[in-house]
């Protein structure tokens, strides 16, 4: 996988408090950084008029976070997101934080979402609408996982 893979890009505001004892930003304000990152890609490809108001949701059911570099309070970052599989009932998305300049990432995320309908409080399919939006998102490489 290469930076050029990635079709969203969040830009991210490092906040003074985000910097611990050892002047970086610590490892747990690094995983709110991909939740912002989620978010946006979320809102860009769902519409952000839609995202949680209709029963419709995605609940994070597995998260895994790798940390290479430091990220110091003065680098200019952003988060890349794709989504990279949608299952049944799931998605799987991979992110990475990069300074800018930069095409390696100090950190990356794989998460799997699961769809979920608040009204029944139960799994739910992941609806064609929204593999739609994503395959758009991702400029048709999630095709195959169109229902067709």
């Amino acid at each position: 996988m290469v930076l050029e893979d990635f079709y969203h890009v969040t830009g991210i505001q490092i906040r003074f408090n985000d910097a611990d004892g050892f002047g970086h930003v610590n490892n747990t304000i690094i995983q709110e950084y991909f939740d912002i990152g989620r978010v946006h890609y979320l809102k860009d490809a769902l519409g952000g008029d839609k995202l949680w108001k209709d029963g419709r949701h995605l609940l994070i059911v597995s998260n895994k976070t790798d940390f290479y570099k430091q990220t110091m309070p003065d680098d200019s970052i952003h988060v890349y997101t794709m989504v990279s599989k949608i299952g049944t009932k799931s998605i799987s998305m991979v992110q990475w934080l990069v300074r800018d300049g930069e095409t390696q990432p100090t950190a990356t995320c794989e998460s799997v979402m699961a769809g979920f309908n608040k009204e029944t409080q139960t799994g739910m399919v992941i609806p064609e609408d929204w593999r739609e939006a994503f395959n758009r998102m991702e400029k048709g490489r999630l095709s195959q996982y169109l229902i067709r």
